[in-house]
Order: structure tokens, then sequence, then C-alpha cells
């Protein structure tokens, strides 16, 4: 097994950071997706706001994915974990 790039107490730090900029960043895209829908009802459907829209829903996925990764970094790799395993983790 080859040695990890990174060591634990590194691993768990880039973790944390990676949960915190996700959470941060899913925040910012909430209240984005607020302001979106409320101009939205307020002025009907229009091809910019619904593309806005879109924008700021993909970035709420993509926070969440980097939340994720951050969780996974910060898990440490234990023996019952096999990373060839063809499972779902």
């Amino acid at each position: 097994m080859p040695t990890p790039l990174l060591s634990p107490a590194t691993r768990r730090l880039v973790g944390s950071l990676l949960m915190l900029s996700g959470l941060l960043m899913g925040l910012g895209l909430l209240l984005r997706v607020a302001v979106s829908i409320y101009s939205w009802n307020l002025g009907g459907p229009q091809p910019a706001l619904a593309a806005t829209l879109a924008v700021n829903l993909l970035g709420l996925l993509a926070s969440g994915l980097l939340m994720r990764w951050g969780l996974r970094l910060r898990r440490a790799p234990g023996p019952s974990r096999q990373p060839n395993a063809d499972e779902i983790l």
C-alpha cells in the first residue's frame, strides 16, 4: 500500500477547511436562490432569471460535493475500507 501524501493531521485540517468552504458556499448560494425565486415570483418567468436560477442550483450541487469531499478526506482510511471494492460508499 503506498504511503499517503498528507499526514493525518493535515488531512483533518484540509478536510475541515473543505467542509467549511462548502458550507459557506452553500449558504451564499441558498441566499441567491431565494432572491432569484423572489424576483421570479415578482416579475414572472424570464429567460435570464431561469439561467441564473439554474447556475445557482448547480452551484448548490457543487457545494454539497465539496462538503462530501472534505468529509471523505477527514475520515482516516481504516482497515475495513477497501478502496478497490465494488461497492457504493
